[in-house]
């Protein structure tokens, strides 16, 4: 059990200036140590100042299964606003007392195994090649006679760095209350896209390829596709461009082989889900604004229409925040495809047939996922 020790709490309370020792946990987790000149600079000591809070500001929108903490670093004050929904009123006034002209804000997370690993500490505070890096552990702060009670605690503390030139980036090397450690850094987001359920498409061929859609309904008018030329399978931005949304499929009936998963059977449930893995909230349009397509020999081609050939779609910006998951369900056939759709006017026509089908969201970067339909 790790326990407060003199050096790290004059590492790690209130404003402190030099704090960073040139042995400590240098080179842990596969860091060089300050000064080394390992990184493409020299080491700056910077003048530091540190504010915690008893709980996890992003939510925790991460997974304590896949990593030790997150991570991410905040060179203007708007980037941060997300984390400050909830934020006591001294965590906004840290914030706002930050000169983002002469500083910038790292924001650490992680968590303990019971109450009393509840504090993180940071140690080996630099600026080397102008990145920022630093440890930063979970320490149990109770004394021989408090009784620690048995539940996960999230942790989290803003570190402020003033020093010239600034930092552009951030790896800091998080320990969790089991001794778990990683190196963290500002691109890992809050969740590993290579954790996420579901596929983003199959290898291989597909089982079928079906000739040109005809729907012997003359008033049917066929879904457009909206988006243009070229998708983006399963990672992509939002409406404001940039990076951070992974689309994957996720099938609900309970397959037993990673092929199996990736082909669907008539009548088979299954899901859609996207989830910003970004350590930012990344906008999106409405969520209806997506395909469902089958390649044919004519190209991919949406399954669904209306006999009205209305397909028209409310321009909005909706937000989804860091860890968030929006999702879609369908059921393998002609009605379970459009029945959640807010379009009533939907079917599809002709039946289906055996192929490969693809889900697009037009509502962010074109992003799509592919599955197979076996009949």
């Amino acid at each position: 059990m790790r326990r407060l020790t003199r050096r790290s709490t004059l590492r790690g309370i209130g404003t402190t200036a030099g704090v960073v020792g040139t042995a400590g946990l240098a080179g842990c987790l596969g860091r060089s140590a300050p000064g080394t000149g390992d990184d493409g600079g020299d080491g700056v000591d910077p003048d530091t100042a540190v504010h915690r809070v008893d709980s996890a500001l992003s939510g925790p929108a991460w997974r304590r299964t896949e990593r030790p903490g997150f991570v991410t670093l905040f060179t203007d004050r708007t980037a941060v606003l997300w984390f400050l929904r909830e934020a006591r009123p001294e965590t906004n006034e840290f914030v706002d007392g930050t000169d983002f002209e002469e500083s910038v804000l790292a924001y650490v997370e992680s968590v303990g195994r019971n109450t009393c690993e509840r504090r993180l500490e940071f140690a080996d505070v630099a600026v080397d090649g102008g990145t920022l890096t630093a440890d930063a552990t979970v320490v149990d702060t109770a004394d021989e006679d408090t009784a620690c009670g048995e539940a996960i605690t999230y942790s989290g503390a803003f570190l402020r760095v003033t020093t010239d030139p600034l930092p552009n980036a951030v790896r800091i090397a998080v320990t969790d209350g089991w001794g778990n450690g990683a190196e963290l850094t500002g691109e890992d987001g809050v969740r590993d896209p290579s954790a996420l359920d579901g596929f983003v498409r199959p290898d291989g061929d597909p089982p079928n390829v079906p000739g040109p859609l005809d729907c012997p309904d003359d008033v049917f008018e066929r879904h457009p596709p909206f988006h243009d030329g070229d998708v983006n399978w399963g990672s992509g931005g939002g409406v404001d461009e940039g990076a951070g949304l992974e689309l994957r499929v996720v099938g609900t009936g309970g397959a037993s082989t990673p092929d199996e998963a990736r082909r669907f059977e008539r009548g088979d449930p299954f899901r859609v889900e996207m989830t910003n893995v970004s350590a930012r909230p990344v906008g999106v349009g409405n969520h209806a604004k997506y395909t469902l397509e089958v390649e044919t020999e004519d190209g991919w081609t949406d399954v669904r229409g209306s006999d009205d050939g209305r397909f028209e779609y409310t321009d909005e910006l909706l937000s989804t925040p860091p860890g968030e998951t929006v999702k879609w369900s369908f059921t393998m056939d002609e009605e379970g495809l459009v029945a959640e759709h807010p379009n009533d006017g939907l079917r599809v026509c002709p039946d289906l047939e055996p192929g490969r089908y693809r889900f697009v969201f037009f509502g962010a970067d074109d992003l799509a996922v592919a599955f197979d339909y076996v009949g």
